[in-house]
């Protein structure tokens, strides 16, 4: 199975965040149900992150070099905001870096 680090915009007001952090979970059960193994690094890290740690790039860098890592591919969610994203920037260019393959998916892409 196809293991996908699923980069989406993030940073904003804490509505925007809210919702940036609600798509990145309906896209990721729409991966899940396709039969990818998806990650996402909002999914995985807002809750926790939340009123707790620090929510900038920096401090979250390591931990996405990490995980894109473990990825065969970075997918980026073409959401409100992903070509301004720094942090989707950053993925798009480390993971052309390493090689990695690309894919830009709209919000209601089957695949």
């Amino acid at each position: 199975m196809k293991k996908v680090y699923l980069a989406t915009p993030y940073t904003g007001t804490p509505d925007q965040e809210e919702e940036r952090f609600q798509e990145a979970i309906r896209i990721t059960r729409r991966l899940i149900g396709q039969g990818i193994i998806p990650f996402s690094p909002i999914v995985q890290s807002h809750l926790v992150a939340k009123d707790h740690l620090p929510g900038d790039h920096g401090f979250w860098k390591k931990f996405n070099e990490s995980w894109l890592e473990w990825a065969d591919e970075v997918w980026v969610a073409k959401m409100h905001g992903w070509e301004q994203s720094r942090g989707v920037r950053w993925e798009v260019g480390y993971a052309k870096a390493a090689g990695m393959t690309v894919k830009f998916i709209n919000q209601d892409d089957e695949k």
